[in-house]
């Protein structure tokens, strides 16, 4: 998977979507799209992402796409060693601006309640559904996708 909002094919969000309609979950999709950026390769953004798609690991907690976000973010921001607190701070806030952003733009980012907005429930024992037109169909996680794309590279350092 490579970024194509940094050759011309589109934006960062453009990518991300296909990442996602390729059966990519959301925070790999975010990840990927935003890998040129933060200097990793796409494999390594789809490995670090992986186990954060649909609110961690599935629990439906924290939307994967806004986690993905803050990951980039950090990855664009953080210097690379321990913080100190001013360093800290400032990333902090980078992170909070983006997740209040998209609040703003969605209403929350938990997982199961932009999903139950739209009638899909999470139950114990669920497991990935098969990736169909259907399951793209019902979910309104592209939108979050392509927001958290472009939010991500938009951060600034302090």
């Amino acid at each position: 998977m490579s970024a194509e909002g940094q050759n011309g094919k589109g934006t960062h969000g453009e990518a991300a979507v296909r990442a996602f309609c390729s059966g990519c979950n959301c925070a790999q999709s975010v990840l990927a799209a935003c890998a040129p950026a933060l200097g990793l390769t796409g494999p390594e953004a789809l490995r670090l992402a992986a186990g954060l798609g649909a609110g961690v690991g599935g629990l439906r907690e924290t939307c994967g796409a806004v986690l993905a976000m803050a990951a980039a973010i950090g990855s664009r921001i953080a210097p690379g060693r321990p913080m100190g607190d001013g360093e800290k701070a400032a990333l902090y806030e980078a992170v909070q601006a983006a997740v209040a952003d998209f609040d703003a733009r969605f209403g929350t980012h938990v997982c199961k309640e932009l999903l139950a907005d739209v009638g899909i429930e999470k139950r114990p024992g669920d497991r990935p559904e098969p990736r169909t037109p259907e399951y793209y169909a019902k979910r309104p996680c592209a939108a979050f996708i392509r927001f958290c794309a472009e939010r991500a590279l938009r951060a600034q350092k302090p």
